[in-house]
């Protein structure tokens, strides 16, 4: 089918030029990097934007030619929406084929997300991708997402009879307009949409909101480079809820149902 596109003017566009300026962190003279406030008074950041700034941040460092192929992160504390963050982004090795970098995010003194990555140029070598049956978005199904976002809600899959489910969570997602072609900004929009996790992680109660589920560990691999301007279905399985806290996995795949990147998390999940 032809695939509409919202025009890049009137409110789509702020909304991108504020996320593009949202993951373009300032240098600091002592070796540091400033990523601006969000702006929401009252709120917390979601888990998501602190993992797209993060990333920023760390590519602001990487060796030439490489991307981020893998991260692996701990929330620390809840990050506020109305102030900036400072990131440290430590060179931990460079070697001849891989590069590993720590970033930490502070607001003041307290550290609020520790993460480390790694980064390498893609080789040539066998593609295998366990395959998907699901259809590409109907053009009748597209809604608009947060910001710059458009999406179109899955249901997760059917129950089996022992209440277990293969997906949990899906839905399809693109920015609704054209961005540039920096990977690296693609790469921190992909790890904001790793977060994009709803109730997935919470098997037995699917209905309802977020509420009393909070992300502690954060993983993600980035096998393929993909665009965020483009189709992604993001689909989530949940394995164990177990100890109050609960473990889940995602695949994002590209509209070719090619996997770009995989996704573990750990989350607390608090009894309402």
């Amino acid at each position: 089918m032809e695939e509409p596109r919202i025009e890049s003017g009137g409110e789509i566009g702020a909304s991108v030029a504020d996320t593009l300026d949202f993951l373009a962190p300032r240098p600091n003279a002592d070796g540091t990097w400033t990523g601006r406030a969000l702006g929401e008074e009252g709120r917390f950041l979601f888990g998501g934007f602190v993992l797209a700034q993060s990333v920023a941040a760390a590519t602001r460092t990487a060796p030439p030619g490489t991307r981020l192929h893998s991260l692996h992160g701990y929330f620390l504390r809840p990050a506020s929406a109305t102030a900036e963050s400072q990131f440290q982004v430590q060179p931990v090795r460079d070697g001849r084929a891989f590069a590993t970098r720590r970033v930490q995010m502070l607001q003041g003194e307290k550290a609020l997300f520790d993460m480390t990555c790694s980064f390498s140029a893609d080789g040539a070598g066998a593609q295998y991708d366990l395959p998907v049956d699901v259809p590409l978005p109907a053009a009748a199904d597209v809604c608009p997402g947060p910001g710059p976002w458009e999406c179109v809600w899955l249901d997760p899959t059917p129950a089996r009879p022992d209440g277990t489910r293969e997906s949990t969570h899906r839905h399809w997602c693109r920015v609704a307009a054209s961005l540039p072609d920096d990977p690296h900004l693609h790469t921190a929009l992909l790890a904001y949409v790793s977060d994009w996790t709803g109730t997935g992680g919470r098997p037995l109660r699917l209905d309802g909101d977020t509420q009393g589920m909070v992300s502690l560990d954060h993983a993600v691999w980035f096998h393929r480079a993909a665009r965020a301007d483009e189709w992604l279905l993001f689909d989530v399985h949940s394995l164990v809820n177990a100890g109050g806290r609960g473990l889940l996995r995602g695949v994002i795949r590209g509209a070719d149902g090619r996997i770009v990147a995989s996704v573990a998390q750990e989350m607390l999940l608090a009894e309402p």
